[in-house]
């Protein structure tokens, strides 16, 4: 009786271990999957991380470009007075001036 027991028992457990080593291959897998998802993941970071890097580059190189332009045109604007334009305007006027003064 008691081997009968045993046996029973024994066939018993072992099925529930056959359950339970296909639960752990089960288990192994899906970890398996997460795993590659997580290093997927970590990959496209890092992408993102360098395409923001590389955008935030771009947008300071702009902007530094945007303050030379700004930088340049102030400095032509602050030397409009010693441009040969502003000269011959200046002469063109003097002469109509003295013309009329004259008459």
């Amino acid at each position: 009786l008691f081997l009968l027991l045993f046996f029973w028992v024994g066939v018993g457990g072992f099925e529930q271990l056959e359950k339970l080593r296909k639960a752990d291959q089960e288990l192994k897998k899906r970890v398996l999957k997460l795993e590659f998802c997580l290093q997927e993941a970590r990959s496209q970071t890092r992408k993102l991380q360098r395409m923001g890097e590389r955008r935030d580059k771009a947008i300071k190189e702009l902007r530094d470009q945007i303050a030379t332009k700004r930088t340049t045109e102030n400095g032509e604007k602050q030397n409009f007075w010693e441009s040969s334009s502003f000269k011959v305007l200046v002469s063109m006027s003097m002469l109509v001036l003295v013309v009329f003064s004259r008459r």
